[in-house]
């Protein structure tokens, strides 16, 4: 019962502070031209919002869920609830360590490393992601989801990585992205290197659903 109320408290901590970080970005209040420029909805097309809205959502759901066991109702999440809540945290961790390990080495050189965790991206990029892990491996550690389930931790991932590949290379010429189309430079090799690149994130993803899943167990 103790865990079912600290985890309650937490993720309704989380979802304030995710809607407050897209509400702010989405603003362009206070935001410079830079790795996340793009306002209104257009910061949507960014992994990097899509995952913080994502974790925003699950930790809503989480909450409902845990009030419910708070008040005697259940005995824990719904499997549904947890399998979006691991996809959730497996999505807001991966915005977190590409910006740290790959962003920062390369939109750093133009923009600035520390501009990828100031204003809003502190926020979106570090903050936000460090909480949901804590959250998920303090006070929501439970055998509720089996190993052949965790896929489901990369599932937004995949549907991400189809629309920006479809996206970049509908709009690529001479082997090269066009300007304004792949923000993130995964493409910086070329087009044909798109199946590597994909590979890898995908597998650094379950990596860490992996990482996470195991960790959570009770």
């Amino acid at each position: 019962m103790y865990r079912a109320k600290q985890a309650y408290i937490g993720n309704i901590v989380l979802f304030i502070l995710e809607a407050f970080a897209v509400a702010w970005i989405m603003s362009g209040i206070g935001s410079a031209r830079g790795p996340l420029d793009g306002p209104n909805l257009e910061s949507l097309k960014y992994y990097t919002v899509d995952s913080n809205i994502l974790m925003g959502l699950a930790a809503l759901a989480a909450a409902a869920a845990q009030r419910r066991v708070i008040r005697g109702k259940a005995a824990e999440a719904p499997l549904s609830v947890q399998l979006l809540k691991l996809a959730g945290t497996v999505s807001v961790t991966l915005t977190m360590l590409v910006t740290i390990f790959f962003l920062g080495p390369t939109l750093g050189r133009t923009y600035g490393f520390f501009s990828l965790f100031s204003g809003c991206s502190f926020f979106l990029h570090l903050a936000n992601p460090l909480a949901a892990i804590f959250i998920f491996l303090r006070w929501e550690r439970s055998r509720g989801i089996p190993f052949r389930l965790t896929p489901a931790g990369i599932l937004p991932t995949v549907l991400y990585a189809v629309y920006y590949i479809i996206l970049t290379l509908r709009h690529t010429e001479n082997g090269k992205a066009a300007e304004g189309y792949d923000w993130y430079g995964f493409f910086m090799f070329g087009a044909g290197a798109w199946g590597i690149v994909v590979s890898v994130i995908l597998l650094i993803a379950f990596g860490i659903t992996l990482a996470l899943w195991k960790l959570n167990q009770r």
